[in-house]
């Protein structure tokens, strides 16, 4: 196991492995991840990307585990918040992370900075996860990675259902990765590097 790895606070990182190759491949400055919850994965490339000087910016409710990060809230204070805050300081990363207590598409109306990778793993119903691509694809920039959780996942039949639709509409071409051991078992990391013409790449 990765040392990035370990001593994660409870939460979901099923593909940890090979997400952090990929990460550790492109080395990105600027990394977005849309759904963040207790913090697992955000500690993860958090520990990785601070080593060449990169942030990971958590897009994220935390308005209770079932809230998701579109559509959901509950009466008062985001609950799960403050925890999150606390497993990032434990943890020793939270210099290099950045909380954005927002919905997706609220944040993504007003941000501005170009887009190194981008890791898809918030509301899984299949108009929610389309329009999470659908809107934070442009600030993505040209040759960065996007990626995402639970594809195959028989809970969540809308990832594979937006994740298809997408790439067939954009003329992309993403990978599947098959990563051992998950539960359930048979879920994929979908993965892929933006493509353009080189005209959008000057």
């Amino acid at each position: 196991m990765r040392d990035e790895l370990r001593g994660l606070p409870q939460g979901w990182f099923h593909h940890g492995e090979q997400m952090l190759a990929l990460v550790e491949q492109h080395r990105p400055q600027v990394t977005v991840e849309l759904g963040t919850w207790r913090g697992a994965s955000a500690i993860a490339l958090a520990r990785l990307v601070r080593t060449w000087g990169g942030v990971v910016y958590c897009i994220d409710t935390w308005t209770g585990p079932d809230a998701g990060s579109r559509g959901g809230t509950v009466a008062g204070t985001p609950t799960m918040l403050l925890e999150c805050a606390t497993n990032l300081i434990t943890a020793g990363v939270s210099a290099s992370v950045r909380l954005i207590p927002a919905r997706t598409d609220a944040a993504a109306a007003t941000w501005v900075l170009p887009i190194d990778c981008l890791y898809v793993d918030a509301d899984h119903t299949e108009a929610s996860a389309y329009a999470d691509l659908s809107l934070w694809w442009p600030p993505l920039r040209i040759g960065g990675l996007v990626a995402g959780d639970d594809y195959d996942n028989p809970m969540y039949p809308g990832v594979v259902a937006a994740w298809d639709r997408f790439e067939h509409e954009q003329g992309q071409t993403f990978e599947r990765f098959a990563t051992p051991n998950t539960t359930p078992p048979g879920m994929r990391l979908i993965y892929g590097l933006k493509e353009g013409s080189d005209h959008e790449r000057r």
